[in-house]
């Protein structure tokens, strides 16, 4: 069975406009993640907080767990581009974009996920 639904309106910035449009139809998918993160800063664990933990703070947490570790310069020696390596160039193809294609793909599991 489907929840109710309301229309609001509201006001935002153009800029921000901008941004919103190209995910019209997850609009309503953002702002209950915005108010899910809203209601955690807000959650008694988090009390005094404002805005979220400085990036640092995060990664300093995560390296102490082992759940980073620092990238060994040997192996991102490897993976980085030099001046002399051969451009690729893409290959035009027709058809829809396979990035569309996954966007797609996965909104259409989410949908079927509800």
């Amino acid at each position: 069975m489907a929840q109710p639904v309301e229309t609001i309106q509201i006001q935002v910035p153009t800029e921000l406009v901008k941004r919103l449009r190209p995910h019209h139809d997850e609009l309503p998918q953002i702002l209950e993640w915005g108010l899910w993160y809203l209601e955690q800063v807000k959650s008694p664990h988090t009390a005094g907080l404002t805005e979220p933990p400085p990036r640092d703070r995060v990664l300093a947490a995560l390296r102490s767990t082992g759940i980073v570790v620092a990238l060994d310069p040997a192996i991102a020696a490897r993976y980085r581009t030099h001046a002399d390596q051969p451009r690729h160039t893409p290959v035009p193809v027709k058809g829809k974009p396979l990035s569309d294609m996954i966007v797609e793909e996965r909104h259409r599991q989410w949908a079927d996920s509800q």
